[in-house]
């Protein structure tokens, strides 16, 4: 991994995409790498690995190809099917941070990293009992933004503010108008309002 990566940034993503094979609050190691490949089989449109039930499957691959289409009565679908909170929220962290990583290895004519080793263990179950769902689709701690929107499951907001300072910019360096990297802050959030138009973000 080199391209346009700094050091820092390459370390960043290295040890977020080994992570995902780690155990986390819902999910064993092995069913999050299952995601990570379910997720690259949806944005290729390839058919079903098969290893995850069918309401995860859905959700993996809504989240990786078509979040777009995402609305509360989808999310709430999952729920009647049995799926819980914590388990779609960490998988919209594992999926949202596979994702980012590989769009931006593939940006920058890097070859995508390799599926990582499911680590061993149990899920930990550790979540924020603050968390209410209020006008959030899912269970917030605090009021419903994009900074708090995985805090039901500390480790997945975590994971995402750190590779989002490395992708991009760190929460404090977006409260500074002056800050930027390569590219100059209205640069980069020029390029940041066509990738959303592009994506159809409605936040």
């Amino acid at each position: 991994m080199e391209g346009g990566l700094d050091a820092a940034q390459r370390d960043t993503i290295l040890q977020s995409w080994r992570s995902l094979a780690s155990p986390g609050a819902a999910w064993t190691g092995r069913e999050r790498v299952a995601m990570v490949a379910e997720a690259r089989r949806a944005r290729r449109d390839d058919p079903v690995t098969g290893e995850l039930d069918e309401a995860t499957t859905r959700a993996v691959r809504t989240i990786a190809s078509a979040p777009w289409t995402i609305r509360r009565p989808w999310v709430e679908s999952l729920a009647a099917d049995g799926m819980k909170m914590r388990q779609y929220v960490e998988a919209v962290g594992v999926v949202a941070r596979a994702v980012a990583i590989d769009t931006v290895l593939e940006s920058l004519g890097l070859d995508e990293e390799q599926l990582p080793d499911p680590e061993d263990g149990m899920p930990t179950g550790a979540v924020d009992e603050r968390a209410r769902r209020v006008r959030a689709w899912v269970p917030t701690v605090g009021r419903a933004s994009i900074i708090q929107a995985l805090s039901l499951v500390p480790s997945e907001n975590t994971a995402l503010e750190t590779l989002h300072g490395a992708l991009y910019l760190t929460y404090e360096e977006m409260s500074d108008p002056n800050s930027g990297k390569d590219l100059t802050r209205p640069q980069m959030e020029l390029v940041a309002a066509r990738t959303s138009a592009i994506n159809e973000c409605f936040y």
